[in-house]
């Protein structure tokens, strides 16, 4: 089976040994991240965000895509092509993200963040 794409550009991977964010966590330059789960119809993984940093929410290889905070405060940038709209996230209230926007999160304190999605495949 081919790997899913990460959550997130493959260049934000980092090698830094000192990272808070151990196993199961693959170290990344804003954080940390690793799937939590994977059925036969669906991916979910866990973002640890570290607090000031960003990241782009990708919608490539995916649909049915939702995400929910489970930790921190974090604000979602969504760019329609014409504004950038945002909105705070609230602790358990599921985003439906859509693959004709473009989603940025700002980690105000340190975010987790739960994905939920389907690949195209």
């Amino acid at each position: 089976m081919a790997e899913e794409p990460d959550e997130i550009d493959d260049t934000d991977d980092s090698d830094d040994a000192d990272s808070d964010f151990g196993p199961p966590f693959s170290p990344k330059t804003f954080g940390g991240a690793f799937v939590w789960a994977r059925g036969e119809s669906y991916t979910s993984t866990v973002l640890r965000v570290k607090e000031g940093e960003n990241v782009v929410v990708s919608t490539h290889g995916r649909r049915d895509m939702v995400v929910m905070l489970t930790g921190g405060r974090g604000v979602l940038e969504v760019n329609d092509g014409n504004e950038v709209d945002r909105v705070e996230l609230l602790p358990a209230a599921p985003v439906t993200i859509s693959p004709d926007r473009s989603y940025r999160l700002l980690a105000v304190t340190e975010v987790e963040l739960f994905t939920v999605y389907s690949s195209l495949t």
